[in-house]
C-alpha cells in the first residue's frame, strides 16, 4: 500500500499577523536598521487583499516605498506566468459527443477529422503530425 504525503497550501499572512511581526521587530531591533526583506515581503503579500493605503497605514511604512516594492513583487509574478500555451489538454469526450478537427498546412492542403464518442482510432496525434510534416 502507497503511503500518500499531503503537502499543507501555503497561507498568506494576514494584516494583523504581519503587524505584530512588525511590533516585535521594532522592539528588537537598533536605532537606524533597515525593514528586513522577509517583513517587507509579508507586507505586499498583505497588499493582495487591502489596499496599499491602509497596510501602509496600519504597519508604519512609507506608503511610496511600498507601492515601489509591490509594483516590482506584481511584475516578477506576470513574468513567472506562461504568456500563451503550447498544449491545451481537453476533456474527454462523451459517448455521445461529436469533435471536429479541421487543418491546413503551408502548402493549402487541408484535413478534416471527425471523432464521435471516447474511440479515438487511428491516433489523432500522430496524424496530425504527419500532415503537418508533409510526410503521408
Amino acid at each position: 500500500m502507497e503511503k500518500l504525503s499531503i503537502v499543507p497550501a501555503i497561507k498568506k499572512p494576514t494584516l494583523q499577523e504581519v503587524l505584530t511581526r512588525f511590533e516585535t521587530w521594532r522592539k528588537g531591533k537598533k536605532p537606524g536598521s533597515r525593514i528586513p526583506k522577509c517583513l517587507w515581503a509579508a507586507a505586499v503579500d498583505v497588499c493582495d487583499v487591502h489596499s496599499l493605503c491602509e497596510v501602509s497605514r496600519a504597519l508604519g511604512l512609507n506608503y511610496t516605498e511600498l507601492k515601489r516594492r509591490y509594483a516590482i513583487a506584481t511584475q516578477k509574478a506576470e513574468t513567472q506566468q506562461p504568456t500563451s500555451a503550447r498544449f491545451v489538454e481537453l476533456p474527454a469526450l462523451a459517448m455521445s459527443s461529436k469533435c471536429v478537427v479541421e487543418l491546413s498546412n503551408a502548402w493549402g492542403a487541408t484535413m478534416k477529422m471527425t471523432f464521435q464518442g471516447q474511440s479515438l482510432h487511428p491516433d489523432p496525434v500522430a496524424m496530425i503530425r504527419g500532415f503537418l510534416s508533409g510526410k503521408s
